[in-house]
């Protein structure tokens, strides 16, 4: 077994194939394909310069989702999936719902935490985060509120890949979670930041943002592709985007 993530701690997508790699208990190697010297290796393996991608020998999978479904299928113990065929679906479900819904919310209100802006979000941005924020924390609620509990498909598998690494970021990045609105939720995200392996993620990924600067990382282009752009334009800030990309502060995948 050599197994090799091409990563980033700063990723959501990167951290959630980390998470299905470590509740596996593989062992593999991390590189920080988004730091500098990395990306021509990164696009090598991946031509759209997107982590996460992971290497095992000779094979390359790339996208986070890909990873996890491979996982389940070349290593099997412990399973990442539900046995049952509609659990599956309903997992899957809450996956989507993480990675098209809720990921492009968190992300597109998140660039001014971290990058180097010298402005502010455009008005508006943060509230319209809010707004949909809730409308997908409800359908959460929803679905997780008659499943088992703390684990809704009995262990920690991909549901909590795809949500831990945004959900855990909520708060922190200034969003409102109403725990008269959203218990199960909520309950859900203290079970994750108790599990060693959540708990883990969690504080490397702080590590990580107290040491990475514009030296070694990209902090002034933000880059855009699929369901983060699309939930920007759909919310009507399509001028803000049109004057990042006239002033050169935009990157899409080739």
């Amino acid at each position: 077994m050599d197994l090799c993530l091409y990563t980033s701690w700063f990723s959501p997508f990167a951290r959630k194939a980390a998470l299905g790699l470590e509740l596996k208990g593989l062992s593999y190697r991390a590189v920080d394909a988004l730091e500098r010297d990395f990306r021509p290796q990164l696009q090598k393996l991946n031509p759209r310069t997107e982590v996460p991608v992971l290497t095992d020998g000779d094979l390359v999978i790339v996208n986070s989702s890909d990873i996890l479904q491979y996982l389940d299928w070349r290593y099997p113990e412990p399973a990442l999936y539900p046995a049952a065929i509609a659990e599956r679906v309903a997992a899957r479900a809450l996956e989507r719902l993480a990675d098209q819904r809720f990921d492009p919310i968190i992300v597109d209100c998140s660039y001014w935490n971290w990058a180097d802006r010298d402005d502010k979000p455009p008005p508006g941005l943060r509230e319209a985060g809010q707004r949909d924020l809730e409308i997908v924390l409800g359908r959460v609620e929803a679905a997780l509120a008659l499943r088992p509990k703390p684990w809704p498909f009995g262990a920690p598998g991909i549901a909590e890949c795809a949500w831990f690494p945004n959900l855990v970021a909520a708060r922190p990045l200034g969003f409102s979670i109403d725990e008269a609105r959203y218990p199960t939720v909520l309950a859900w995200l203290a079970a994750m930041r108790s599990h060693p392996v959540f708990a883990s993620d969690a504080k490397r990924t702080a590590a990580f943002l107290k040491t990475v600067s514009s030296s070694t990382h990209e902090r002034k282009r933000l880059f855009w592709s699929g369901d983060r752009m699309e939930w920007l334009l759909a919310r009507g800030f399509h001028d803000w985007l049109a004057a990042e990309i006239d002033a050169g502060r935009t990157a899409f995948p080739d």
